[in-house]
């Protein structure tokens, strides 16, 4: 990653720990960070700054999985005690974090509303003059989660792929149900 804390290091090291855990709560439903509690030593430029990387380190850590000394790395202009000490902020809340980012993801995904299909036989093409392959045509029709508006997409499946999509999805229909017998954690 590229900056290893440049932005980090603009804030005053006595404030730092908080400052991480401020910009966590604003990821997470919270608060915004205000400049206010930082400006004695920070210009607002660079306050903006770290806001942004504290947000790509915390995705970076939790996405990939990234264990302290890989952390305590990324973050190396901080030096070790003061990136030590991030990487403590990120891992007691790396849940939170997780379920940011689970529901950032899903905030840009798109609905199924609605879908057709069609069935045809495919007797010949331009290289095979005896097919007969039968053909699924399906139409998704999506929208955005939050907005109005979608997409639609086609896919057109022949049999063995239509048999895969089908296993896909009771595989899926399994995780799920699974999961929810679990309940939330």
């Amino acid at each position: 990653m590229a900056g290893g804390g440049a932005m980090l290091a603009a804030i005053p090291d006595h404030k730092l720990t908080q400052f991480v855990h401020h910009v966590i709560d604003h990821m997470c439903g919270g608060e915004p960070v205000t400049y206010d509690l930082y400006k004695d030593r920070c210009s607002l430029d660079k306050f903006w700054l770290a806001i942004e990387e504290t947000k790509t380190v915390a995705k970076i850590i939790i996405q990939k999985k990234l264990p302290r000394n890989e952390v305590v790395n990324t973050l190396h202009e901080l030096g070790e005690m003061k990136a030590g000490s991030v990487c403590d902020a990120f891992s007691a809340r790396r849940s939170e974090l997780e379920d940011y980012l689970v529901r950032e993801a899903l905030h840009h995904t798109h609905l199924l509303k609605d879908f057709d299909w069609s069935v045809r036989l495919a007797v010949s093409s331009d290289k095979v003059m005896d097919l007969n392959e039968p053909l699924l045509t399906l139409h998704l029709h999506t929208s955005p989660q939050e907005r109005e508006g979608g997409r639609d997409v086609g896919v057109e499946m022949t049999a063995p792929q239509v048999d895969n999509l089908l296993h896909k999805l009771k595989e899926a229909q399994g995780t799920l149900a699974q999961l929810s017998s679990q309940g939330p954690s």
